[in-house]
């Protein structure tokens, strides 16, 4: 019976028509297959055929992300070629899977793109959750907390890198700039103090190379790579992933010779910045032949340098731009700030513990973090083992995505939230919320943001620093900035805009601004 069969099934593929016939018929099986929800998974697009809803993600990622919530509802599934994405769109969905299961959703995909710039998953951004992963994240905190508060970022923002800003701004005498440069020049320089120990001024040629880098990698970040979602794409040449190797090799090459610099000329005892700290951790480790000696190589000291260093700069450059932007749309809270500042601060020099008596500029921040996220959508996360959120099946191995965006103009916790009220984040007696629902600018969980204290902390003081030194305003007879967000990939961007900054004089608000004359 068996021979039978064998032998009409060789007899029907000895016609060329009907083994094309067959091949044709295994596509289409393997075609609606590629198109089907696994039972139990949030209802979702199925898209198309093997590359599934890919499309998606081409132009305005985040209005089409946060559309689908509306006709799927708050948790839905998409299949981006091969990869399965669950995207959590309210607060009680992000909470269950990132801080009531965070071990089970506390993983990192493996995406081509950012392996490169991970050196496979070496750093702290996009390494996979492991023990290795768990001790460089607890070496970068306590590098970073030498920085976060205290003396050394206040020297770094207010004495280091804001003179320098503020000449700048004066050098324009009182005509349109562009603020975004700046800014860039002055966050550059404090993250680069702090890692490298070095300043820079705009001309540097090292420095003009950073501010390439940072241009390109979000420009290339920002539109994805193919290969992020197509592995055969990784062994096809094309112009776009030779150009991103080339940028990650030469960011690379920099951070190297940075960390080699610092090896050589290492003092036993003195640490003087980022990198020296790290280093510092190393050699102990290694001296005391702890298991972290082995969890601490060359490639983990430039990663966790290269992850703070990058992290840093985007993040606050943007969130800054979007401050000035909306203080200029609206002068009566710029005059509030300032108010603030002038009673809290006067003419000293602002410093950290001013922190909790300026609780209107804090919440001017947040609101500029809510209404404008910089990362909209948070850096996926993956299941390290089967789990379920919303009552969903979630299997090992599907990437999470947090629609921050969804969550900050969630009606149910947000009056009127397409409008700028800094007021949201004060109580009725106007002192700070301790917390808001529904607002997680730096995500949460056991990937929280591992800068998030140094982010708010720096905000803080390059805001007061501003605008105690400046009033900004639009160039006459010009509109104001536009306040419609650009997307850069999955990161929010301002329009370009240019605006007048007029330096403020004794007898505003009944202060005399002169403390960086004598600093």
């Amino acid at each position: 019976m068996v021979s039978l069969t064998i032998g009409a099934v060789l007899g029907f593929l000895s016609s060329p028509t009907n083994v094309l016939l067959v091949v044709v018929l295994m596509i289409v099986i393997a075609a609606l297959w590629s198109m089907r929800i696994p039972s139990g998974f949030p209802p979702g697009p199925r898209g198309l055929p093997f590359i599934g809803s890919i499309g998606v993600l081409a132009t305005d990622p985040i209005y089409k992300i946060t559309d689908l919530a509306q006709k799927y509802g708050d948790i839905y599934s998409l299949k981006v070629g091969r990869q399965r994405i669950i995207v959590l769109n309210n607060i009680e969905l992000v909470r269950e899977a990132l801080v009531k299961k965070q071990k089970a959703f506390a993983g990192r995909p493996t995406v081509y793109s950012l392996d490169l710039f991970s050196e496979r998953g070496e750093d702290i951004m996009f390494g996979n959750f492991t023990e290795k992963w768990k001790t460089l994240r607890k070496i970068a905190h306590q590098a970073i907390r030498n920085y976060a508060s205290g003396h050394k970022l206040e020297n770094l923002v207010t004495k280091d890198a804001f003179p320098r800003l503020k000449k700048n701004i004066e050098e324009n005498d009182g005509e349109p700039f562009d603020p975004q440069p700046l800014l860039l020049l002055v966050v550059s320089n404090v993250m680069a103090t702090m890692c490298f120990g070095q300043n820079y001024e705009l001309d540097d040629i090292e420095f003009k190379d950073i501010l390439k880098f940072i241009k390109d990698f979000n420009e290339s970040f920002g539109n994805g790579l193919l290969a992020d979602f197509v592995p055969i794409f990784k062994y096809i040449p094309t112009n776009g992933l030779r150009e991103y190797k080339k940028i990650m090799n030469m960011w690379l090459s920099l951070i190297r010779s940075k960390v080699d610099d610092h090896k050589i000329k290492r003092q036993e005892g003195n640490v003087f910045d980022l990198v020296d700290d790290v280093l510092k951790i190393q050699a102990e480790a290694k001296a005391a032949g702890e298991d972290q000696a082995d969890s601490l190589t060359d490639v983990n000291v430039r990663q966790i340098v290269s992850d703070i260093f990058i992290a840093g700069i985007d993040s606050t450059i943007n969130t800054m731009n979007w401050c000035i932007s909306y203080l200029v749309n609206y002068p009566d809270v710029q005059k509030k700030v300032q108010e603030e500042i002038d009673d809290v601060v006067g003419q000293r020099l602002p410093v950290l513990s001013d922190k909790g008596k300026l609780p209107y500029c804090e919440a001017v921040i947040h609101e500029v973090m809510r209404i404008r996220t910089v990362a909209p959508v948070a850096l996926p996360h993956e299941t390290i083992e089967d789990t379920s959120v919303g009552g969903y099946n979630v299997p090992k191995g599907t990437q999470i995505w947090t629609n921050l965006w969804k969550l900050h103009f969630d009606e149910k916790y947000w009056k009127e939230p397409q409008k700028f009220r800094p007021e949201r984040f004060l109580d009725e007696d106007g002192r700070a919320l301790l917390k808001q629902d529904s607002f997680l600018p730096f995500s949460a969980g056991r990937r929280v943001c591992v800068g998030d204290v140094l982010a708010k902390n720096e905000m803080l003081l390059l805001l007061t620093c501003l605008f105690q030194q400046f009033t900004f305003s639009p160039p006459p007879g010009k509109d104001k900035p536009s306040l419609e967000p650009t997307f850069a990939g999955l990161a929010t961007r301002c329009i370009p805009y240019k605006v007048v900054a007029r330096e403020r004089i004794s007898g505003e608000s009944g202060t005399p601004l002169a403390w960086l004359h004598h600093s």
